[in-house]
C-alpha cells in the first residue's frame, strides 16, 4: 500500500490535468448549488437577471475562456519543448508540475466548464431569481479568479520556456530536497556496505530506479521479526531483479516468509524522481551545462552560470550535513548507506570537465569552483574536489590548443592543490590567480 501511495503521489504531482479537473468539478458543484439554493431562499436580492441575460453572459464567458485555455495549453507545450531541447528532457517535468501554470490552466478551464454547465442547466431546469443570482455570483467569483491568474500568467509565460527559468527551477528543486533526512539516512544507522554474517538477501521485485524508502516501516518490521535490516540502496540507484536491495540478519524462516513485505518498503519506478533522490537535481544541472557545451549550441556562458548554482547547492549540502538531526538515529534496527561527497562532486562536474575541456573559460571557472568546494573544509569534499581538479586538468591539456590557455588552467588547478594542502583558514581564504576572470 505504501508503495502504491508513493507512486500515486509522484504521478499526480507531474500531471497537468489534475488541478484543472478538480477546478472543473468545483465549477459543476457551484452550478448545482445555484439550482438547489434557489429553492431554499425567497428573500430580497440586490440585482435580478433574466434567463436570456444570464445565458448571453455565460456564452461570452465560455467562448473567451475556451480561447484563453487553448492559448495557455499551447504556451505550456511550447515551453516544455523548448526546455527539453535547450536543457534536459528530465527538466520538462518541472515545467509541467509548475504550480503557477497549473493554477492558471485551472482557472481558465474551470471558467469554461462553469459557463457550459450553467448554460445547460438554464436550458434544462427552471431557475428562479435566487438561483439565477447564485449563478451570477459564481460568474463574478470565477471571473475575479481568472483576472488575477491572467495578470500573473502574463509575467510568468514570458519566462516559462527560458533556459534561466529551467536552471532556477532545477536549483530550487535541489535546495528543497536538501533536508536532513535526505542528506542523512532518514533516521537510520550509517551502513558501510559490508555484508552481515548469517543474513537473508532481499532482492528487488522489479527493474527500475529506487525512488523512496519507508524507513519507519522497516523499523516496525524489524522489531516484529527481531532482526536488523541493512539496506544497500538509496533513492536514485538502479536495481534489477537479481540485485540485493537489503539484508536481514539473523536468518530465520519468518524472515524468509515476510521478505515480500520488506520488498514493498522500497519504492521502485521506471524513472528517477526529484525529492528523496538528492543527486537527481544535481545531475539535471550538469546535463543542462553539458547540453550548453555541445557543438550545436556552443554556449559556455550557461555552463559557467550553472557552476555557480552547483556550488550553492553543494554549500547547502555541506551545511545540512553537519546539522545534528541529519545523523540522528531514530530507527535503531535499520542501516542505510550514506550519500557520499564524491558522488555529488562527480555528478556535478564530470560532464562539464569532459565536454568543457576545450573551452578555457569553462576550465578555469571549473577549477575555481572546485577551489571553493575545498574551502568548505570537509575532508571528503576536499578529496573529491582535488581528484576532479586533476581529471579536469588532464582533459583540458589534451583538448586545448594554445599553451597560454593550458597554463591558465594549470595555474587554477595548482591553486586547488594549494588550498587542499593549506593548514589554516587564513591560507584557504587566500586565492592566488584571482586576477584571472572570465
Amino acid at each position: 500500500m505504501w508503495r502504491i501511495l508513493v507512486r500515486l503521489k509522484t504521478y499526480l504531482g507531474e500531471q497537468l490535468w489534475l488541478k484543472p479537473a478538480l477546478a472543473s468539478a468545483g465549477a459543476v458543484f457551484l452550478a448545482i448549488v445555484g439550482l438547489w439554493f434557489g429553492q431554499l431562499y425567497s428573500g430580497p436580492l440586490p440585482i435580478e437577471l433574466s434567463d436570456r441575460a444570464l445565458k448571453d453572459l455565460l456564452s461570452i464567458f465560455a467562448s473567451s475562456m475556451l480561447a484563453a485555455a487553448t492559448f495557455s495549453v499551447s504556451a505550456v507545450v511550447t515551453a516544455v519543448s523548448s526546455v527539453s531541447n535547450s536543457t534536459t528532457p528530465r527538466a520538462s517535468r518541472l515545467i509541467l508540475s509548475d504550480p503557477t501554470t497549473q493554477n492558471v490552466l485551472s482557472s481558465f478551464i474551470a471558467a469554461f466548464i462553469y459557463s457550459v454547465i450553467g448554460i445547460l442547466a438554464l436550458e434544462a431546469f427552471t431557475f428562479d431569481a435566487v438561483g439565477r443570482f447564485v449563478v451570477f455570483i459564481g460568474i463574478a467569483a470565477i471571473m475575479t479568479w481568472v483576472l488575477v491568474a491572467f495578470v500573473h500568467w502574463i509575467h510568468h509565460v514570458t519566462r516559462l520556456g527560458r533556459v534561466e527559468t529551467a536552471i532556477e527551477k532545477i536549483t530550487d528543486t535541489a535546495a528543497e530536497s536538501l533536508i536532513p533526512d535526505n542528506v542523512g539516512q532518514w533516521g537510520a544507522h550509517c551502513y558501510d556496505g559490508s555484508v552481515p554474517a548469517a543474513a537473508v538477501a532481499i532482492t528487488s521485485p522489479e527493474v527500475g530506479y529506487v525512488t523512496n524508502i519507508y524507513v519507519a516501516g522497516m523499523q516496525k518490521l524489524a522489531e516484529e521479526l527481531d532482526v536488523a535490516i541493512y539496506v544497500r540502496v538509496r533513492p536514485g540507484d538502479f536495481v534489477d531483479s537479481r540485485t540485493p536491495i537489503a539484508y536481514a540478519s539473523p536468518v530465520s524462516d519468518r524472515v524468509r516468509e515476510r521478505a515480500d513485505e520488506l520488498q514493498g518498503l522500497v519504492a521502485i519506478a521506471p524513472k528517477r524522481v526529484f525529492g528523496p533522490d538528492v543527486r537527481f537535481a544535481f545531475l539535471n544541472l550538469a546535463e543542462t551545462a553539458d547540453r550548453a557545451l555541445s557543438p550545436g549550441i556552443n554556449d559556455p556562458g550557461t555552463a559557467i552560470v550553472i557552476l555557480g548554482h552547483q556550488l550553492r547547492a553543494i554549500t547547502q549540502w555541506r551545511r545540512v550535513h553537519d546539522e545534528p538531526e541529519t545523523n540522528e538515529v531514530r530507527f535503531d534496527r535499520v542501516y542505510l548507506p550514506p550519500l557520499k561527497a564524491a558522488e555529488l562532486v562527480g555528478d556535478c562536474f564530470t560532464p562539464i570537465a569532459r565536454d568543457g575541456a576545450g573551452v578555457v573559460e569553462v576550465g578555469v571557472r571549473l577549477q575555481k569552483t572546485l577551489g571553493a568546494v575545498v574551502r568548505l573544509d570537509m575532508p571528503e569534499l576536499t578529496e573529491a574536489a582535488v581528484k576532479m581538479s586533476q581529471t579536469s586538468l588532464v582533459l583540458a591539456e589534451n583538448a586545448l590548443v594554445a599553451e597560454v590557455h593550458k597554463q591558465s588552467v594549470r595555474d587554477a588547478a595548482n591553486e586547488v592543490l594549494r588550498l587542499a594542502n593549506a593548514m589554516s583558514d587564513a591560507d584557504r581564504n587566500y586565492s592566488a590567480g584571482d586576477d584571472v576572470n572570465f
